[in-house]
């Protein structure tokens, strides 16, 4: 069984083909300053369900599950919890709050959103069926940098969290969108693991393979036993060193699959290069099963959904 606990779902009617724009890993970093007037859609341009496609791409490359949040731009939590609805044993919904501010610029008062973000939270949580908390781009909820303050700002949503007992992903390293940088070392983070000990925090692409950035993820998560990673963007080397200091069974399978990165094919498909992580950190088959699906249907609630998927899958 594969879980994939890191995808993003909706796209725009101008992104319906990118595959003359994106072949490389670096084509879809560069997306965003070397088509600004494409890109522009995301912020002028109805969404539209592609959960379809996702489908697809999970069947073509044996992905059984999917943990699926809002893609950057103007999709509300009602649109993602829709999409999943369509195909209950297969999509997993995250809420999300402040993704928007990723391509259209943060605000220089990040205080309304932040207020604002708790009551959205609980929402999507007890009514739309949510299952946790999708990537936090932490510039749209706090403009502090001291990590007692980052702390502090991020306390509302945190409780939600902890009342719900769901985690919350929290992103790491570098992002193709315009500011908040600072954020992506996520030593800061400590602060945050260290106040609020029963809410599993999901360091997400630990580091995407920047030293810096791996050094505090791994830092953070071997003194709070909350703190977790998923894969995407790691190498073998960083995702072997996890396995050893953390355990398997603090990490999880993920590609960040989205309306843009799907489209990667040289030298590799997005699945293949994220599944090539796995193979070359020389995994036993215990510690692979653990970060393909055990990890995640523990930490986010999934027996159920993911009993009844084994269920129907053919005897070997």
């Amino acid at each position: 069984m594969i879980i994939d606990t890191h995808v993003h779902i909706y796209s725009f009617p101008s992104f319906r083909d990118l595959s003359k724009h994106i072949r490389t890993m670096e084509d879809a970093i560069a997306f965003r300053t070397r088509y600004p007037e494409l890109y522009k859609c995301n912020s002028t341009e109805e969404p539209t369900d592609n959960a379809d496609d996702l489908i697809a791409d999970m069947d073509k490359n044996g992905v059984d599950l999917a943990v699926v949040q809002a893609r950057a731009g103007f999709v509300s939590n009602d649109l993602v919890a829709a999409a999943a609805k369509r195909f209950p044993d297969r999509l997993v919904p995250l809420a999300r709050v402040g993704h928007d501010q990723q391509t259209a610029g943060y605000h220089d008062d990040p205080g309304p959103v932040r207020e604002a973000a708790p009551a959205e939270f609980e929402r999507a949580l007890a009514s739309l069926g949510m299952r946790g908390i999708g990537e936090m781009f932490v510039r749209a909820f706090t403009n502090e940098i001291h990590p007692e303050k980052i702390a502090r700002d991020l306390s509302g949503v945190m409780q939600v969290a902890e009342k719900h007992r769901v985690p919350v992903q929290i992103p790491t390293a570098w992002s193709q969108f315009g500011g908040g940088l600072y954020y992506g070392d996520p030593l800061w983070v400590d602060e945050l693991a260290g106040r609020h000990p029963n809410v599993p925090i999901i360091l997400t692409k630990m580091g995407r393979s920047i030293d810096r950035c791996f050094d505090s993820a791994l830092m953070v998560a071997m003194r709070n036993v909350n703190v977790y990673f998923d894969v995407v963007g790691t190498n073998p080397q960083h995702l072997r060193l996890s396995v050893e200091k953390l355990g398997a069974d603090r990490i999880m399978f993920g590609t960040d699959w989205s309306t843009t990165w799907r489209w990667l094919r040289d030298p590799a498909t997005l699945h293949e290069i994220r599944m090539k992580v796995i193979d070359d950190a020389g995994l036993g088959n215990e510690d692979r099963e653990q970060i393909l699906w055990k990890t995640a249907t523990k930490l986010f609630g999934l027996e159920s959904i993911a009993g009844r998927r084994r269920s129907q899958a053919p005897a070997s």
